[in-house]
């Protein structure tokens, strides 16, 4: 099996960009044919095909696009890490570094920096899209100043014993969604117990931390044994447009659905006593362990949500 290469997904990222193998080839400033090799050296290591590739243009399959939505993440994480690492150190160290997930980036985020820098407009912020297992790690060993998650008992464990600082600073809710036979009424209902066809369902990763959540709640909320997971992602994006494409249902955050909802893009699939309430925490490390400029963050912070707590 071939190792994966940078390239190959910047590859991937340039023939989805462009629809053409041979216009993808171009911007790569490759040949084509060695264009064509490294795509089938991505399927290769993939074990699935990756494009369709038909006479006028090629598109990605659903696994093509899946791959698609990581490589974007991993990317970016690498793109902002370069960016650090090039600044000379003293802009390092009046730099907010914070890693989250690349759902709570995009919608709590934006309204804690916001906030902040009302009292703070200097404060630069680097933001570090990640799992929550990796981002966990970075906090611990100092890589980051902060960790953005959602709360849930499994990263409590994890976090026992390291003495660290939280602060709850956002809720969002988890809400079953298919896309709408009719207006408002779904296409994918949720099953209830009792029997009946099995239905759509579009699940978190293992690794993800709303999917966590939702499985502790999930035997509660319907008859499981009549889900049938046709498809697993680890971005609540890559979930958010399978639900589009009218593939299954999938509980997904409220923030991120609101407006598909209002605007009768999607539907629910049940009423609001199948949601799943979650919450949000900021980490730091202990006081001692955290750079000047994090703890004069920190004190910010406890000015908008409230005195902190201990892990």
């Amino acid at each position: 099996m071939h190792e994966l290469n940078l390239k190959l997904l910047q590859d991937l990222q340039a023939l989805a960009d462009t629809g053409s193998l041979y216009k993808a080839a171009e911007r790569r400033h490759i040949t084509h044919p060695a264009f064509g090799r490294r795509i089938r050296a991505l399927e290769e290591w993939a074990g699935t095909p990756l494009v369709e590739r038909g006479h006028q243009s090629t598109t990605l399959t659903a696994a093509g696009k899946t791959l698609l939505a990581s490589a974007h993440e991993v990317l970016g994480i690498l793109e902002q890490t370069h960016g650090l690492l090039q600044r000379p150190h003293r802009t390092r160290d009046e730099t907010i570094t914070i890693a989250a997930g690349r759902t709570l980036s995009h919608t709590v985020l934006p309204g804690i920096i916001t906030a902040l820098n009302q009292a703070m407009p200097q404060l630069c912020w680097k933001v570090v899209t990640t799992s929550l297992d990796y981002g966990v790690e970075m906090l611990l060993q100092g890589k980051v100043d902060l960790l953005m998650c959602h709360a849930q008992p499994a990263i409590e464990g994890s976090l026992q014993g390291h003495h660290l600082a939280w602060l709850p600073v956002g809720q969002d809710t988890l809400i079953p969604v298919s896309i709408p036979l009719v207006p408002q009424l779904p296409k994918y209902a949720l099953p209830a117990h009792g029997g009946g066809p099995l239905v759509p369902y579009l699940d978190y990763a293992q690794s993800m931390s709303l999917g966590k959540i939702l499985r502790s709640h999930l035997h509660e909320l319907c008859d499981t044994t009549r889900l049938r997971t046709v498809y697993e992602a680890d971005l609540a994006d890559s979930l958010h447009a399978m639900v589009h494409q009218g593939l299954g249902l999938a509980w997904l955050p409220l923030t991120l659905v609101k407006a598909d909802l209002t605007e009768g893009r999607l539907a629910r699939a049940a009423g609001p006593d199948k949601d799943v309430p979650i919450n949000v925490r900021l980490y730091r490390r202990p006081a001692a362990q955290s750079k000047p400029l994090t703890r004069r963050v920190w004190a910010g912070l406890e000015n908008l949500y409230g005195r902190s707590q201990k892990s």
